[in-house]
C-alpha cells in the first residue's frame, strides 16, 4: 500500500482490511471522496509526457516528477491496470490524468498536491470534513549551507516531534498553518508557520554570544555564560583555516594573550614556542599543555583535523586548580567525538607553497673584493686584489681562478611543497559513539635536488601518519565510558654533518648548514672542477668548507619520532545517593620513542691556483671515504597520569551549585642517569566551588594542594587558591526591555598560583664528585682536581677523593605569581557585534635565581636562591561583527593584546651602574653599545673617546661614550631596543560566505619587540 504525503483520514480508511468493518470504511471513504471532489480543482502545472506501453506507476512517477504532485493508491488497482500509450505536451495534470485512467475503471480526486485514485464504481456522497494533518518533509543548516543532524524539530502546540537525520533532512505531521519550532544546541532557536505542502529548507544561526556553548575549563566542563574567569577559544574551524604543519603556528592571531614565535623553519622542526599574556618569570614561561584532560608533553603535531577546540586559560581563576604548575597558563586541546547517527566520512586536504622570510643579500664577488681593497687602505696596508683580479671578478672571464657564486641562490630554491590529507569517519548509535581519523602530512624543505656519489637525497623532508580512535560507550543511563586512543609517527630527514660536541661545528642541522652557506664568500672558489672534483680554499677562511660537498657528501640524518597516547574515562551518575552528584576517573598512559640515526663521509677537495691553474689536495681535506655505519642514539618518556573524584552539579528553584573534588598524581619515567634516573612526580588535590543565582550572580572558588618532588621533604607541597566572581547585567529586569544589549557581563578573579619549572632537577641535594687522576706524588697530599696515595714507598695505592662541587639549598621552592583580573563581556543587535575586554597583573615572587653578587673567593658555586621578582601588566580586547544578509554571511574579528613586564629584583654584582643593571627593565632586554655615526677622519678619531674595544680607522661605527670616563669599553653597554617577547600583538581577520564557500583572510602583526638573530655557528642561525 502507497502512503505518499496523506493525510490522517485518509490513512484511516485504506488501512482498514478490505472485508473487515466495511461499513466503517465505506463512511469514512464517503467522507473523504466528498472532499476530494470539493477540493479537486488542480495545479495549473504543464506536463510534457510521451511514453508506448508502459504501466500506471511509471507514468504517476513522471507526473511527480515533473508536477511535484504525489500520489495515493492500493497496489493492487494500479498493478492490475492496462499499460497506457500517451503523448501529449503542455497538458494539465488532469487532461493527463483523464487519458491514462480512461477505460481503466479508475477515477482521481486532487486535494493540494496529492492525487488518491478510486475504484470508478464507488460513488461517494456526503458534506466535507476537515483534513487534519499533512506530512511535511525539509533540510535544516548552518550557516554555511551545511546540514544540520540532530536539530530537534516541534509542533508549537503539541507533542509531536522528530529530530533531523545525518543529512539534515526530518519528515513530520503537521497542519497546514501549523507553526513548527527549530531548535539546536549553539544555535538561534527559529519558527516556520507551514503554508504549502512542498518541501521546506530551514537555516539555523550560530549564535555569537554562544551563552549555551560548553567550554572546557581546568578538569571539566562549564556553561560559557557561568565562567568568571579568563580564558580564550578557537575552534577546529578557525584552525583549519592556516595550513601549517604545525599546529601550534595555526593560534597565530587568533587568541588574544597568546603569542607564537618560530624559531625554526626546518621541516619537522618547526614548532612555536608560545607566550601567554607575555613573560612574568626570567625562567622557563611556557604553558603546560593539557590533551582530552590529561597534562602532555606538547601538542603541535596533532593533525588540525582531529580538534574540536582549543582553550587558552589565563588568569588566576581558571589556572588555580592546576596550583603549582599554572602561572604560566595553560593551554586545553579537545579532540573530536562521535555524535549518534549513520556513519559520516569526511575528506580533508590541502596544498600549499612554502618560502622564507627573509635571507641576507649576498655580494658579488666584485663587489666584495673591492670593499676587501677598501678596508685594507683604511688600515694602511696592501690591497688583496689588483685591478686586473677585480676586473676578472666583474666580468666573468676566468670562472675558475675568479668565480662569483652565490652559493644560497645555486643551492636552495624559492619555494617548496607542503602536502596533507586527513580521511576520518564518525557517527554512532545511543550506546557507542565513534570518531576515528587518519592522516598524512609531508613537507619538502629549502635545498635543491643535486645528485650525490652516495646515493642519498640532498633536500630535507618531513613526514607524518597521525592516527585517533575516539570511543564513547553509554553502557547504562548511569555509566559512561570513554576511550581515547591517539598516535604519531613522524621521520625528519636531512643531509647532514658531523654533530656539535665532534671536533667540529655543528653540521647536523639545516640552520647551521644555512648559516655556513651565507658565510661562503662568492669569490672563495669554483663549485667545482671542470673534471667534477671538488673545489675549495682553506686561505679563504675558517671551516669554509665546500657547501655544495657538505650538502651531497658529508652524510645524512634521520629523526623518528613515535608517540602512543592513550585516556581512559569513567563517569559514573550517583543520583541514587544524591540528585547531581557524579564519580569520575581519568587515567593516561603515554609513551614516547625518538631515535637519530646518522651516517657520515669524508670528501677530497681541491685548490685551484687562481694564476697557474695548478690543482693541489687540500690539507684539511685529503681524501674521499665512504659512508659509515648507521650512528644511532636512542631516547625515551613513559607517563602516567591518574584523576580521581567527584562532580556535583544541582539545581535549587533559582539556584545553582556545582563542585569539583579531585585526586590527581603524575608519573614521568624518562632515559636518563644520576639525579635524572629517578621519575618526575607530581600530586595533589584539586576543588571548585562555583554558584549563581539566576544565571545573574555568579562566585567560583577554585583551590588546588598539590606539590613536587623536586623540592625538600616537608617543603614539596603547597595550597594555591583563587576566587572570581560575574555579574550578567542583561539578565536584570530593568534591561530587560533594552532590544539593542544582547548580553553584558562582567567579571573578576584574584589568586595564587604556582611555576616548579627549575633549571636543574634536586637543587636542595649537596653536589659532589669522584676525583681518580693527577695524582700528587712529590709531596704527597689531596688536592681539588686530583686523587691521593697511601701506604709504604714500597707498596703504594692509589684512592679515589670524593670532594664537594656544589651546597644545595634545602629552601628552594616554586615561583609564587598573585594574578588579578577584571573583564567584560557584551554583545549587541542580536548578538551581531560582540564584544571582549580583560585587563590583568601579576607580580611573581620567589624566582629562582643564580648568584650574582657573592664573592669569588668563595671557591664553589653558590646554590640559587629564590630571590627574584618581576611584575606584568597588560590587557586585551577582541571584537567580532557577524551578519547575515540572505545567503551571504560577513564578519570581521579584531584582536588586541598587551603585555609589560618589569624585573623589581634579581641579583646582580655590587657596584654595578644602575643602568647596566637587569633590575628595572623588561625579561630579556638586549643590551649594547650606542652608535655615534662613523669615524670621518683620524682627527676624528683623536679627537674621539679612547676606543679600548680595538683600534679604530675612519669609517668605523663610533660609539658613544655613555658615563662619559673618556673612553669607549664594556661599561658603556647600555638597554637597546625591547626584548624578545612582543609587547603588542594585533590581528583582525574579514570573513564572506555564500552557499558553503568561504573566503577568510588574517593579518597579524607584533610591536615592541626586537630579535638578535645570528647566522653563526654557535648559534645555528635560530633565534637566541
Amino acid at each position: 500500500m502507497k502512503r505518499n504525503a496523506v493525510k490522517k483520514a485518509v490513512l484511516l480508511a485504506w488501512l482498514l482490511p478490505p472485508k473487515t468493518l466495511l461499513i466503517m470504511k465505506l463512511t469514512i471513504a464517503l467522507l473523504i471522496v466528498a472532499v476530494l471532489q470539493v477540493n479537486a480543482s488542480g495545479y495549473a502545472q504543464k506536463i510534457n509526457l510521451s511514453a508506448h506501453n508502459v504501466s500506471l506507476e511509471k507514468i504517476f512517477k513522471e507526473i511527480k516528477k515533473q508536477s511535484g504532485y504525489r500520489f495515493f493508491y492500493e497496489d493492487d488497482l494500479v498493478q492490475n491496470a492496462k499499460k497506457v500509450n500517451i503523448d501529449i505536451q503542455n497538458a494539465t495534470v488532469e487532461e493527463v490524468l483523464d487519458i491514462c485512467l480512461k477505460d481503466q475503471g479508475l477515477s482521481y480526486a486532487i486535494v493540494e498536491k496529492v492525487v488518491a485514485i478510486k475504484k470508478k464504481e464507488e460513488i461517494f456522497t456526503s458534506p466535507a470534513i476537515p483534513l487534519a494533518f499533512i506530512q511535511i518533509t525539509g533540510r535544516v543548516t548552518d550557516g554555511d549551507n551545511k546540514p544540520l543532524a540532530g536539530v530537534s524539530v516541534f509542533l508549537v502546540g503539541g507533542k509531536i516531534g522528530t529530530k533531523t537525520n545525518e543529512n539534515g533532512e526530518f519528515a513530520i505531521d503537521a497542519p497546514l498553518n501549523a507553526v513548527l519550532r527549530f531548535s539546536y544546541v549553539g544555535y538561534e532557536q527559529k519558527e516556520v508557520m507551514i503554508k504549502n505542502t512542498g518541501s521546506i529548507s530551514v537555516s539555523l544561526k550560530l549564535l555569537n554570544t554562544a551563552l549555551t556553548d560548553i567550554v572546557v575549563v581546568g578538569y571539566g566542563t562549564q556553561k560559557k555564560a557561568s565562567v568568571t574567569g579568563a580564558l580564550s577559544t578557537v575552534t577546529a574551524k578557525e584552525i583549519l583555516k592556516s595550513p601549517t604543519s604545525n599546529v601550534t603556528n595555526s593560534l597565530v592571531g587568533r587568541l588574544t594573550g597568546l603569542s607564537a614565535v618560530q624559531r625554526s623553519g626546518q621541516p619537522g622542526n618547526n614548532e612555536a614556542l608560545i607566550a601567554i599574556r607575555g613573560s612574568a618569570t626570567y625562567n622557563n614561561n611556557a604553558a603546560i599543555v593539557v590533551v582530552d584532560g590529561v597534562e602532555r608533553s606538547n601538542f603541535g603535531d596533532i593533525d588540525p583535523n582531529e580538534i574540536e577546540s582549543v582553550t587558552v586559560l589565563k588568569d588566576a581563576a581558571s589556572t588555580a586548580v592546576f596550583g603549582i604548575k599554572g602561572a604560566n597558563g595553560v593551554i586545553v586541546i579537545t579532540t573530536k567525538s562521535g555524535r549518534e547517527g549513520k556513519p559520516r566520512i569526511s575528506y580533508s586536504g590541502n596544498v600549499s607553497i612554502q618560502t622564507y622570510t627573509g635571507i641576507p643579500k649576498a655580494m658579488s664577488a666584485y663587489d666584495n673584493a673591492s670593499l676587501i681593497n677598501e678596508a685594507n687602505r683604511n688600515d694602511g696596508l696592501a690591497e688583496t686584489w689588483t685591478a686586473a683580479e677585480l676586473q676578472k671578478f666583474k666580468d666573468g672571464s676566468d670562472p675558475l681562478g675568479y668565480p662569483d657564486i652565490n652559493w644560497f641562490k645555486y643551492l636552495t630554491r624559492t619555494a617548496y611543497p607542503q602536502t596533507q590529507h586527513n580521511i576520518n569517519v564518525s557517527g554512532g548509535t545511543k550506546v557507542v559513539k565513534y570518531f576515528a581519523s587518519v592522516g598524512y602530512l609531508f613537507e619538502d624543505g629549502i635545498f635543491k635536488e643535486f645528485e650525490s656519489p652516495y646515493g642519498f637525497r640532498t633536500t630535507p623532508s618531513y613526514s607524518r601518519y597521525n592516527f585517533r580512535s575516539n570511543l564513547d560507550f553509554n553502557l547504562s543511563k548511569n555509566l559512561q565510558i570513554g576511550v581515547r586512543l591517539g598516535g604519531k609517527l613522524g621521520k625528519r630527514y636531512q643531509p647532514a654533518g658531523l654533530q656539535s660536541g665532534s671536533g667540529s661545528f655543528s653540521y647536523d642541522n639545516i640552520e647551521a648548514m644555512i648559516s655556513r652557506i651565507l658565510q661562503t664568500p662568492s669569490f672563495a672558489y669554483p663549485i667545482k672542477l671542470p673534471d667534477g672534483r671538488i673545489a675549495q680554499n682553506p686561505n679563504v677562511g675558517t671551516n669554509i668548507w665546500n657547501p655544495y660537498a657538505v650538502i651531497t657528501r658529508w652524510g645524512t640524518r634521520e629523526d623518528e619520532n613515535n608517540t602512543m597516547e592513550s585516556t581512559v574515562n569513567l563517569n559514573y551518575k550517583l543520583d541514587g545517593i544524591t540528585k547531581g552528584l557524579s564519580f569520575k576517573t581519568v587515567f593516561g598512559y603515554d609513551s614516547y620513542f625518538s631515535n637519530v640515526t646518522r651516517r657520515n663521509a669524508v670528501w677530497a677537495a681541491y685548490v685551484v691556483d687562481r694564476v697557474t691553474k695548478a690543482v693541489t689536495l687540500s690539507p684539511d681535506r685529503p681524501r674521499d671515504e665512504p659512508l659509515s655505519g648507521l650512528i644511532t642514539s636512542y631516547s625515551g618518556l613513559v607517563t602516567s597520569n591518574l584523576q580521581t573524584g567527584f562532580n556535583y552539579d544541582r539545581t535549587f528553584g533559582d539556584h545553582n551549585i556545582t563542585g569539583l573534588a579531585l585526586f590527581t598524581r603524575q608519573l614521568i619515567n624518562e632515559q636518563g642517569t644520576g639525579l635524572n634516573a629517578p621519575p618526575r612526580a607530581s600530586q595533589g588535590v584539586v576543588s571548585r566551588v562555583a554558584y549563581n543565582y539566576k544565571k545573574k550572580y555568579f562566585a567560583e572558588f577554585n583551590a588546588a594542594y598539590n606539590g613536587s618532588e623536586q623540592f625538600a621533604k616537608g617543603k614539596q607541597y603547597g595550597f594555591f587558591p583563587a576566587v572570581s566572581a560575574g555579574w550578567t547585567i542583561s539578565n536584570e529586569n530593568f534591561l530587560e526591555n533594552v532590544s539593542w544589549l544582547s548580553n553584558l557581563k562582567i567579571r573578576g578573579s584574584y589568586g595564587i598560583v604556582g611555576n616548579d619549572k627549575l633549571n636543574a632537577r634536586f637543587l636542595f641535594l649537596d653536589n659532589y664528585s669522584v676525583i681518580t687522576g693527577g695524582l700528587s706524588t712529590d709531596p704527597v697530599y689531596s688536592r681539588p682536581g686530583t686523587g691521593v696515595q697511601f701506604g709504604l714507598p714500597t707498596s703504594l695505592v692509589n684512592y679515589q677523593v670524593v670532594v664537594p662541587t656544589s651546597f644545595g639549598n634545602p629552601d628552594v621552592t616554586w615561583e609564587t605569581g598573585t594574578k588579578r583580573n577584571i573583564g567584560v563581556e557584551a554583545s549587541f543587535f542580536k548578538s551581531a557585534l560582540s564584544v571582549t575586554a580583560d585587563i590583568f597583573d601579576e607580580k611573581r615572587v620567589d624566582i629562582l635565581t643564580n648568584r650574582a653578587s657573592g664573592l669569588q673567593t668563595y671557591g664553589l658555586t653558590y646554590p640559587a636562591l629564590n630571590i627574584g621578582e618581576v611584575y606584568n601588566k597588560g590587557y586585551e580586547i577582541e571584537l567580532n561583527y557577524q551578519k547575515r544578509r540572505g545567503q551571504v554571511t560577513y564578519g570581521l574579528v579584531t584582536q588586541l593584546s598587551f603585555a609589560r613586564n618589569k624585573i623589581i629584583s634579581r641579583d646582580e654584582p655590587v657596584g654595578r651602574p644602575d643602568y647596566l643593571k637587569q633590575e628595572g627593565k623588561p625579561v630579556g632586554q638586549f643590551f649594547g653599545f650606542l652608535t655615534d655615526g662613523f669615524y670621518t677622519s683620524l682627527a676624528d678619531i683623536a679627537a674621539s673617546p679612547v676606543n679600548t674595544l680595538g683600534k679604530a680607522t675612519p669609517g668605523d661605527l663610533k660609539y658613544k661614550d655613555y658615563n662619559e670616563d673618556g673612553k669607549i669599553d664594556a661599561d658603556d653597554i647600555v638597554p637597546i631596543g625591547y626584548s624578545r617577547t612582543p609587547e603588542y600583538i594585533y590581528s583582525f581577520s574579514p570573513s564572506v560566505s555564500f552557499k558553503g564557500i568561504s573566503l577568510s583572510v588574517l593579518f597579524q602583526g607584533v610591536a615592541n619587540v626586537s630579535s638578535d638573530v645570528i647566522l653563526s655557528e654557535q648559534n645555528n642561525g635560530q633565534q637566541m
